[in-house]
């Protein structure tokens, strides 16, 4: 009978003792609860079912509270972790600064000439209301900025340092893939668009260990693309 590695070689493998494979349970609740939750705010677009003029303000305290509000008491009472270690902390606000102004440098100019596209001057701004009274844009500034505050966390804490601490920076790339997809109802030129912003705002975030950055980006982002659709508009209203 052989002896030494040949032996070893010739063994039969042990039979596996489960035919579930390991995996992180962090991860899977994760990416599982993820899927659950982005799949509700795409088909409940008017949860409250109100009046025209505030359903928008009711689907975006829905994501508030299933994107923000459901992943802390996750990481809270679930996994029983830090939240500033999700990213739920001012980190720091020195280099996320810088980038946020940079951005904005190369944003602005993007945005004015996106506005200037049919598609685009068609689907935004989304809440309609603002093309007649423009002071309800700081209505509409509020109600995205806590939009923003639960879509920047999910995608730039929960998931991004979620999974960062199963796969490390690939995490990056991952929480990236679920963001774009979230664009599809919009412009095809934005959707495109969304895989280097997923990036960038996922590496900004994990440079600087917060998903504040990205979330007063992606806000003020969003406010320059409707004043230039409402101020400055394709077609005279």
């Amino acid at each position: 009978m052989a002896d030494g590695p040949i032996a070893e070689q010739l063994e039969p493998a042990a039979p596996p003792t489960s035919w579930l494979p390991a995996f992180d349970w962090k991860a899977a609740i994760i990416l599982v609860l993820g899927v659950a939750l982005l799949t509700i705010v795409h088909y409940h677009p008017d949860p409250l079912n109100l009046d025209a003029r505030y359903r928008l303000f009711s689907w975006q305290a829905l994501n508030f509270v299933l994107l923000f509000i459901v992943p802390v008491l996750a990481i809270k009472f679930v996994f029983r972790e830090r939240l500033s270690d999700y990213g739920l902390r001012l980190g720091e606000w020195r280099v996320w600064g810088k980038w946020l102004l940079l951005f904005l440098v190369v944003f602005i100019p993007v945005a004015a000439i996106a506005s200037r596209l049919p598609e685009f001057a068609r689907y935004y701004p989304r809440y309609r209301p603002m093309l007649l009274n423009h002071w309800l844009i700081f209505a509409s500034m509020g109600g995205w900025l806590v939009y923003f505050c639960a879509w920047e966390f999910f995608f730039r804490g929960f998931m991004l340092f979620g999974l960062g601490k199963r796969i490390g920076a690939l995490a990056i790339f991952v929480q990236m893939i679920p963001f774009v997809m979230a664009h599809f109802p919009k412009p095809e030129l934005e959707s495109w668009a969304a895989i280097i912003a997923g990036v960038a705002l996922g590496l900004m975030a994990w440079r600087c260990k917060s998903f504040v950055g990205p979330w007063l980006l992606h806000w003020l982002a969003a406010t320059a693309m409707d004043l230039f659709v409402v101020f400055w508009p394709l077609h005279p209203r």
